[in-house]
């Protein structure tokens, strides 16, 4: 229940004005105008203006925030997923708890509309935390000299992305790594021509043997100061690097370690949990830390994206989850959804998820919604989750959840 001064509804084209000036506010890193936030929110592809949403305190409005309604892949299955972007509050309505119950509503809006999950990139990982998304992604940024990447013969079969038939190639490689993944969003066309194409240089590698894309690469170049521009190598900042095979991966690679000579540093940031650190002929990154503690410095690691169960029911439901066999019984603490606090006895079979009327399960879990959110995600192991005391399971027999929740580390290439 919000307080009776607060509304908080669909932004209407008389906003913009103020939203742009709250969201300036709120990001003035971003080399913007305020026109040019007033057409960033009128022309998104992600988003319709109805997308958005204002707080209203005592009639002015005091922040914003916006609802993406994204389809997550998990293991072939398509999930709905809420993702929350542009959150913004007002300077002086901070610290005045505006921005939780914009996050409150969030979520009973997604309840409302049978939105099981939610994803977000957190100003403050704390502050979310504390209302029940837990942490997903992690990424190893590798900020790698180019002449340390193998030169691997594969790269002569990569080739620049030019025509559509081509980046239709390349939208099809995405789809066939995005249903054998876990977390990677659905791209409708515009965000692929809108965002994708043409804000970076795409490579792509074809198979010489299928002759399909199995590979491919998005990036773009850090600008130097125009008395530098020509006479010094660029660094290179990779966006997607999404690849289906090693032979891609090597031909990427390979590509890459190509650009010795026009570019100083690549960087590239993994999410795959694979420690490219092997290949390199030197691990060390370019002025990197070499000391006693950790030897040789080689990529820098960081927390990134954010997720939560809204709908614990039909979470499970919904599938993608190991080949584990049992039943257990769910009690999940969550502050902002009540309904997923009532407990849950779900039943496990080779995949296969259902949910018994009668009799009691063998193994109880307990544990808060952002814990069970990463453990799902496959951000949190759930042995390491019990050694940290985040996770209590009870009962005998409950060795089968480690299998069902054994997936594939998440990767999300899709930034808002």
């Amino acid at each position: 229940m919000l307080p009776a001064d607060i509304q908080i509804r669909r932004a209407r084209e008389g906003d913009l004005p103020e939203m742009a000036r709250i969201h300036s506010a709120a990001f003035p890193g971003a080399p913007l105008t305020l026109d040019d936030r007033i057409r960033h929110f009128r022309e998104d592809p992600r988003l319709a203006l109805e997308d958005h949403w204002v707080c209203h305190r005592g009639g002015t409005l005091v922040g914003i925030f916006a609802l993406y309604n994204f389809r997550m892949l998990r293991r072939g299955k398509v999930i709905p997923t809420g993702g929350i972007g542009g959150v913004a509050v007002s300077p002086e309505a901070r610290k005045s708890r505006i921005a939780y119950l914009m996050m409150a509503r969030a979520v009973e809006i997604m309840e409302q509309n049978s939105t099981p999950l939610s994803i977000l990139y957190p100003f403050r990982h704390s502050f979310y935390r504390r209302l029940g998304w837990g942490l997903v992604g992690q990424v190893k940024l590798y900020r790698l000299n180019p002449q340390n990447i193998p030169l691997f013969s594969e790269r002569e079969h990569t080739f620049p992305v030019l025509t559509t038939e081509q980046q239709e190639e390349v939208m099809r490689c995405y789809r066939r790594a995005a249903e054998i993944g876990n977390g990677l969003l659905e791209r409708p066309d515009p965000v692929w021509y809108e965002r994708v194409f043409k804000n970076a240089l795409c490579y792509a590698w074809r198979s010489p043997d299928s002759g399909a894309v199995e590979g491919y690469l998005t990036y773009g170049y850090d600008p130097f100061p125009p008395e530098k521009s020509f006479i010094t190598a660029a660094d290179i900042n990779i966006m997607d690097c999404v690849w289906n095979t090693p032979e891609a991966l090597r031909g990427l690679l390979g590509f890459l370690s190509a650009q010795r000579d026009q570019a100083r540093i690549i960087y590239l940031p993994d999410q795959s949990g694979l420690d490219l650190e092997h290949i390199l002929t030197d691990p060390r990154m370019p002025d990197g830390v070499h000391d006693w503690r950790m030897g040789a410095e080689t990529a820098h690691l960081g927390s990134n994206l954010m997720g939560r169960i809204v709908q614990l029911r039909r979470v499970f439901a919904a599938g993608g989850f190991g080949d584990g066999e049992g039943q257990v019984k769910f009690k999940i603490k969550d502050n902002l959804n009540p309904r997923n606090c009532e407990p849950l006895t779900v039943g496990f079979k080779g995949g296969a998820v259902e949910f018994p009327v009668v009799g009691s399960a063998p193994v109880t879990m307990e544990c808060d919604v952002a814990t069970l959110s990463s453990v799902y995600w496959g951000a949190l192991s759930l042995p390491a989750a019990v050694i940290m005391n985040l996770v209590k399971i009870t009962g005998t027999g409950a060795e089968f959840l480690e299998d069902v929740f054994r997936i594939p580390r998440p990767v999300c290439h899709d930034r808002f």
